[in-house]
């Protein structure tokens, strides 16, 4: 192991000796705080969020996908296929359901359903602790479909720097949200 001496005499004076007396104060500290923390706490999670597939007009209560949006979830499927993803989330309405089914069933996983719930016009912010508690938890990677109000939300609540807002009538964008601590996060925008 190697050790850092955290005292020793300087032959400088002023400023400089202030200066470097002060880093070998942080770095004696640092290398204490990093023995004493075990070194697996946080595992690196990488978070892919779309927004459901293209849904139809009818029934307006819980649509299903149409035919461009069926075709996109299989573009997804495609290109997240060796992703490494080991959880799929989404909401109880079937324009998610059907947007993770084609992946899911090529990974040989079952989706889990995570109903959104909401706290008058906002998301609660118990459902959006559950997601990112289950989206960080799980031992690898995951995908995330949801709608365009919850997408945003959820990124925040992974820790993101960029949460932007989808318009209504966007059905192409993919997030890549890399949680690399707890509530700190880089997002990456991409078009699928």
């Amino acid at each position: 192991m190697n050790t850092v001496r955290c005292f020793q005499p300087l032959k400088s004076s002023g400023w400089f000796k202030l200066i470097a007396v002060a880093s070998l104060v942080l770095l004696c500290a640092m290398g204490t705080a990093m023995t004493a923390l075990p070194q697996s706490e946080f595992k690196v999670t990488t978070v892919y969020l779309v927004r459901h597939a293209e849904k139809a007009a009818a029934p307006a209560s819980d649509p299903p996908l149409t035919e461009a949006g069926t075709k996109r979830a299989e573009d997804l499927a495609r290109k997240l296929s060796k992703a490494d993803i080991k959880t799929i989330l989404t909401s109880q309405f079937l324009r998610t359901k059907h947007t993770a089914e084609p992946l899911a069933k090529q990974l040989g996983i079952t989706a889990t359903v995570v109903p959104v719930k909401m706290a008058g016009r906002e998301l609660s912010p118990d459902y959006l602790k559950e997601m990112a508690e289950r989206a960080t938890s799980g031992g690898g990677n995951v995908l995330i479909v949801g709608h365009s109000n919850t997408v945003p939300e959820l990124i925040k609540a992974l820790g993101g720097d960029v949460a932007p807002a989808i318009d209504e009538s966007v059905y192409d964008d993919l997030f890549v949200v890399t949680v690399y601590a707890k509530g700190k996060a880089k997002v990456a925008q991409l078009k699928q």
